[in-house]
């Protein structure tokens, strides 16, 4: 019996020992790493709330380029009068309607932007003037028909009014503040 209770002492001598120098030296390295291992959950938190507004950038970014792409058309930098008046006129032949003036004016400097002007006379069935209306408003780059004046016409043929109208207008196109203009 005293042996059973010597060795009683002795484990649990052992044990308090060992809860003294291994278990209560590892419960403060298990805080430190429990600590460090909240720490590195919230930087990785941040990490992927960070990635997932870089992927929602980087979506908006492709949408705004593509607009700024298709803004950049509506208003170049460069305009070219001789591209604009061949598009003008296969537009014109689309809606069979006949080009009986077209002069440009020149270039005039607003705040933001610079405006062209190109004055207009065309004829054609009332129709075929809508469709190149229309037509005109469906172009890529921005252009305005101002001063719109429609009056019946004569048919080339008979010298008749045989549903025919005259439209003259101004044609303004725009391009950005300061860019130039060639042909």
């Amino acid at each position: 019996m005293k042996v059973s209770i010597i060795v009683f002492v002795l484990a649990v001598l052992i044990g308090f020992g060992m809860y003294f120098t291994v278990i209560k030296e590892n419960k403060g390295k298990i805080a430190s790493r429990q600590k460090e291992y909240k720490e590195l959950e919230a930087k990785l938190s941040k990490t992927r709330a960070v990635v997932n507004r870089k992927k929602e950038a980087a979506r908006k970014l492709k949408i705004v380029s593509a607009k700024w792409n298709q803004a950049k058309k509506m208003l170049p930098t460069e305009a070219s009068i001789s591209s604009l008046l061949a598009t003008l006129t296969k537009r014109s032949a689309r809606n069979e309607v006949k080009i009986k003036h077209l002069k440009p004016i020149g270039k005039t400097s607003k705040e933001k932007y610079d405006e062209i002007r190109i004055d207009m006379e065309v004829e054609g069935g009332y129709h075929n003037l809508g469709g190149f209306m229309a037509d005109l408003n469906n172009m890529e780059r921005i252009v305005n028909v101002t001063n719109l004046t429609l009056s019946p016409g004569k048919s080339q043929e008979s010298g008749e009014e045989d549903f025919i109208i005259n439209a003259t207008f101004n044609l303004l196109t725009y391009l950005t503040k300061g860019g130039k203009v060639e042909g």
